[in-house]
């Protein structure tokens, strides 16, 4: 990566809201777009998640929405395919109808490595509870560091037990 494009891609980490920069994330080009369809609770297309990743984030998940009726999604993606993570992040969570309708209470929760982008999107039926600056919080301090280290789905296991933990869900286990 250029000099020039770490420091932008820093800067947008600096003042992008709740969108973030992946700053060392070592993955190869990213691979040509397929449809990205709604399968589950966790999407894992860029294939950053192990076997047992995923099944403890669907576990989770499964258990938030059916004790909560909130909803959220974790979404990995090979590439943004030069969009803009908000604008990705908000229009999947809408193609999916992520969170009930009239009530706006999904979470989408997206990471695209080989773009070095990820964004936690909330609807505003819970905005209150989980404001930009708690998940820029969640990006910057919990799960940005993983992802630096190498440990990307470790890295959204803590992003999701943190959101979880501000919403006062029980039992967001983590490793």
């Amino acid at each position: 990566m250029s000099g020039v494009l770490a420091s932008i891609l820093m800067l947008l980490a600096t003042i992008g809201g709740t969108d973030a920069a992946l700053s060392s994330v070592d993955r190869p080009a990213a691979v040509a777009a397929t449809p990205l369809r709604f399968t589950g609770y966790v999407v894992d297309q860029a294939g950053v998640l192990t076997p047992q990743q995923r099944q403890r984030l669907t576990q989770q998940l499964s258990r938030f929405q059916r004790e909560t009726a909130h909803q959220m999604v974790v979404v990995t993606v090979n590439s943004l395919n030069g969009d803009d993570v908000a604008r990705f992040t908000d229009r999947l969570g809408n193609r999916w109808g992520v969170g009930r309708r009239g009530i706006n209470d999904g979470i989408v929760l997206l990471v695209a490595p080989n773009d070095r982008r990820a964004r936690i999107s909330v609807g505003s039926g819970l905005t209150r509870r989980l404001p930009d600056a708690v998940c820029q919080h969640v990006m910057d301090q919990v799960m940005i560091p993983a992802f630096k280290a190498g440990q990307i789905g470790f890295g959204i296991e803590r992003g999701v037990a943190a959101l979880l933990g501000r919403l006062s869900f029980p039992g967001n286990a983590t490793r």
